[in-house]
This record gives structure tokens, C-alpha cells and sequence, in this order.
């Protein structure tokens, strides 16, 4: 599969599905929205295997996106290449009634809807499930001074030069004042 206009819809009905089941490669997949910016293009491959309405889905996907850093705010480049395991159900057996609290292979589940399989979402939410919790360019980041607001990993400022009394200082007076009263 190439980009085209036509991604979003990329998918497969279920009825299309064969017995033995269906593999595929796709590369050069680049728009999964505006809330994903892909700096290399994602190529992988799907194998899907029907088991009645249930569908398994394996595969690998990897690329790259632009991620801001949570401690300095500068852009860096975040690699994706993973293998991952879903199990789609029809959207009508979610119940949705009832509060129910999600195990580790509740996790593991997707839906599909009207017997369309979207490899598009897929794709789309396995590479949201990629992104790392805490987006950091580098494990050491250094951040923002909280003063000025210099990056602390391309230069240095002069606020932390100034030594600030510690908060506690006050409990510490209070400790040795009650020791002379003894």
C-alpha cells in the first residue's frame, strides 16, 4: 500500500478474509493525522486469521515520528519497530453497561464495526501505543531552568548560582531553640 487519499478507508471486509488467513506488506505510510508528525515513512507487514467473527491480527510496523521533549520542549526523533498481537471482536459485544475493570488481555483487544476491518486504526493505535509515557530526547535531559527558562543541555545560566535558603531552614532555628529551652 502506497499513501493515498484513500488511507484513512484502508482495510478489508471481513467476508474477504480467507480460511487460510491473509498476509501483506505495506511501506511508505506516512498520514495518520495531525496529531502524529511521521519524519520516516512506516513499512511493515499484517497477517490476519479469522476465527469466526474473531479476527487476530499479527505484525510489525516501524518508522519514525517527531516527538517534543517533556523537560526541554526541543523536537527529536522517537524510532518505532515493534511486533504486536490484537484481537478484534464485532463492536456489538462490548458491553458497555456495565463497569468491568481490564485485565492484561482485555488490553490486547480491539473492535471492529458493520464487519470492516480498518488497518488503518490499527496501524494508527499500535503506533500510539509505541510512544513512550514520558517523551525525553535524551534519558539524561537536563530541562528548562525554571527561572529563566535557558536550555540547560545547550548552555548554561547564571540562576542557580545564587543559593536560595532551604524551606526547612526555619524548622532547623525552631529544633535548636527548643534544645537551649531544655
Amino acid at each position: 500500500m502506497k499513501n493515498n487519499e484513500n488511507f484513512p478507508n484502508w482495510g478489508i471486509s471481513l467476508e474477504e478474509i480467507p480460511l487460510e488467513g491473509l498476509n501483506f506488506a505495506f511501506e511508505d505510510l506516512s498520514d495518520f493525522g495531525k496529531d502524529l508528525k511521521v519524519l520516516k515513512p512506516f513499512s511493515g507487514n499484517l497477517k490476519l486469521i479469522k476465527r469466526g467473527f474473531e479476527v487476530v491480527v499479527e505484525g510489525h510496523i516501524s518508522g519514525s515520528v517527531e516527538l517534543s521533549c517533556d523537560r526541554c520542549l526541543e523536537n527529536f526523533e522517537y524510532n518505532i519497530d515493534e511486533d504486536f498481537k490484537v484481537l478484534l471482536l464485532p463492536k456489538n459485544t462490548l458491553n458497555l453497561q456495565e463497569e468491568k475493570e481490564l485485565t492484561s488481555e482485555d488490553l490486547e483487544v480491539s473492535f471492529y464495526e458493520s464487519s470492516f476491518i480498518s488497518f488503518f486504526n490499527i496501524l494508527q493505535e499500535e503506533i500510539f501505543l509505541a510512544l513512550p509515557y514520558r517523551n525525553l530526547c535524551k534519558e539524561n535531559c537536563k530541562g528548562l531552568c525554571p527561572h529563566c527558562g535557558t536550555n540547560l543541555n545547550a548552555e548554561t545560566c547564571e540562576c542557580f548560582k545564587i543559593k536560595k535558603g532551604s524551606p526547612f531552614a526555619v524548622l532547623k532555628n525552631l529544633i535548636n531553640t527548643k534544645e537551649k529551652n531544655l
